[in-house]
């Protein structure tokens, strides 16, 4: 055994799987509590006034202040927390493999 395979953590070793999601966020009913930042510093910043922004995301065709982000990510775990502790639950995580929603 090598010093760098002694160095490496069993999880390192392993293909992790890739996910392709998109997050849906209605900006209207943010009440700014911040949760979401504090889940997924990646997808989500605040403003000004403390309400969320979903980072780097689009205007949903025909739908105010509804917005969404498609990504591809090995760590699905943070924008679904984002969604589980969004206080007005205005935050929503489908698999675009397979079309579900997988988080509020």
């Amino acid at each position: 055994m090598t010093t760098d395979e002694k160095t490496q953590y069993e999880h390192d070793k392993k293909t992790r799987k890739i996910f392709k999601l998109r997050i849906i966020y209605n900006r209207k009913g943010c009440t700014a509590a911040g949760h979401c930042v504090l889940s997924d510093p990646f997808n989500f910043t605040l403003d000004d006034k403390f309400r969320a922004i979903l980072t780097d995301g689009k205007p949903m065709p025909g739908m105010d202040d509804v917005w969404y982000k498609d990504i591809e990510t090995d760590s699905s775990h943070l924008p679904i927390n984002a969604a589980k502790t969004c206080t007005p639950r205005v935050i929503g995580v489908i698999d675009l493999e397979t079309g579900k929603r997988i988080a509020p």
